[in-house]
């Protein structure tokens, strides 16, 4: 291209793909308010009258900053992810790319290419091509890209340059960015930054009584299920599937609390079903529980093992535990690893004891710890540990959560609820 390449820069709500519009525009200053409190919006590039577009939404509070291309179509085309991990270095999480077959492909198309890269801060990175896209087939191969490709500063507000890099291109220096005066319509925001999984009811799946509907069925929450006393020698609690060999889940997670006994709790609740004629009450296990404190839990963060980072979750993701053998067990750091051996060896051998809740307790009189273990809700899957800290910001619990009941509708109880077990 001859002489110099002039990119409009609009700020607003966000951005209209298809029909190259700013929703909620801004004025620069107001953005640069924005930005500065950490507060949500978006930037786009583009030039005159175009539908091609680089759009950023930028979310600190979130440490998030998003970035999406689309052609002369309108058509987005690559998405790329970044988290501000540090002050002043933003890591490419993930970038994805699409091919479109010809010029009439709608957004997305299903037989569109698709090459994604997904990268996480220890180095390691996965490339999946799709050349067929939603039709078939895929190669998974070790991501190749290097550190100074992983990394990137922060732009400064107003440097929207910087945005280049990430997507990999080298317009930057053969182009010049204006700030155009706002236009567009009203409107709020189409996008928001990713987030990870948020816990829902853990509370109410401990409390008698409570109630739930699923799309298949009403729930009745019972009285919480004993499942002995764990002891924690180092304070550092492990859960994990007891049949594993040593795994990372072994290091324990980063809050731990005081050495000492701990009460388990198995969640339980209960629905009806129709089945040969016959009314039939079936329990499901729906989470199962650490009690640190009598103190109720009144907010939640998510267990992490050392070198794992929330920030970098994109919607619906969490860090857990994974199981293969349709249980799930606490066990102290220390001696996580042998007792999940020695549970093992026990299934083996037909000599270890399980209750009528398939709870079995594996002891080790030499250190004074435990493991308890217990089903894992429907059985195989991964599963996220919550810590419940109370009103003063102390941990009161850990809850292992089944996710069985983790998207239903919490009903309100009426007269004549609230009954215990069965």
């Amino acid at each position: 291209m001859n002489g110099t390449e002039i990119i409009d820069v609009v700020y607003g709500e966000g951005w209209d793909f298809g029909r190259g519009v700013v929703l909620g525009p801004i004025g620069a200053e107001a953005a640069a308010a924005r930005d500065a409190a950490g507060e949500p919006y978006a930037v786009v590039l583009r030039q005159a009258d175009s539908l091609g577009a680089i759009v950023a939404h930028v979310d600190w509070s979130h440490h998030y900053l998003g970035i999406w291309v689309s052609d002369p179509h309108g058509r987005r085309f690559m998405e790329v992810d970044l988290r501000r991990l540090t002050a002043d270095r933003l890591f490419l999480t993930s970038r994805r790319g699409w091919a479109y077959p010809d010029e009439r492909s709608p957004e997305f198309a299903a037989d569109a290419g698709r090459v994604t890269i997904e990268l996480r801060p220890d180095g390691r990175g996965t490339q999946i091509v799709e050349p067929q896209g939603d039709r078939g087939g895929s190669r998974h191969t070790t991501a190749d890209v290097p550190e100074e490709q992983r990394w990137f500063p922060v732009p400064e507000f107003g440097q929207w340059k910087a945005l280049f890099a990430p997507l990999g291109s080298d317009r930057a220096p053969g182009c010049e960015l204006r700030e155009v005066a706002r236009t567009g319509e009203s409107g709020g925001p189409n996008w928001r930054a990713p987030r990870g999984m948020r816990p829902r009811h853990l509370n109410e799946l401990f409390t008698a009584g409570a109630r739930f509907s699923t799309d298949r069925h009403e729930y009745t929450v019972w009285d919480p299920i004993p499942a002995g006393t764990l002891r924690l020698s180092s304070g550092r609690l492990v859960a994990r599937d007891p049949t594993y060999g040593e795994c990372e889940q072994d290091a324990g997670f980063t809050v731990t609390v005081a050495p000492g006994d701990y009460p388990v709790q198995l969640a339980s609740a209960g629905y009806t079903a129709e089945y040969e004629g016959r009314t039939l009450i079936l329990d499901e296990y729906t989470a199962a529980r650490v009690l640190v404190s009598a103190r109720p839990a009144v907010r939640w963060e998510l267990a992490l093992l050392p070198g794992q980072d929330e920030r970098l979750l994109r919607d619906g993701e969490f860090y857990g535990f994974g199981v293969d053998a349709g249980t799930g067990a606490f066990a102290d750091a220390s001696t996580a690893a042998d007792l999940g051996r020695r549970f093992w060896d026990g299934q083996v051998s037909g000599v270890l004891t399980e209750d009528d809740h398939g709870i079995a307790v594996v002891d080790d009189a030499a250190t004074g710890t435990n493991l308890i273990a217990y089903p894992s809700g429907r059985g195989d899957g991964a599963y996220p540990v919550w810590i419940g800290r109370d009103t003063d910001g102390e941990v009161a619990c850990f809850v292992a959560d089944m996710l069985i009941l983790s998207g239903a509708e919490l009903l309100p109880r009426g007269a004549g609820e609230g009954r215990s077990a069965k």
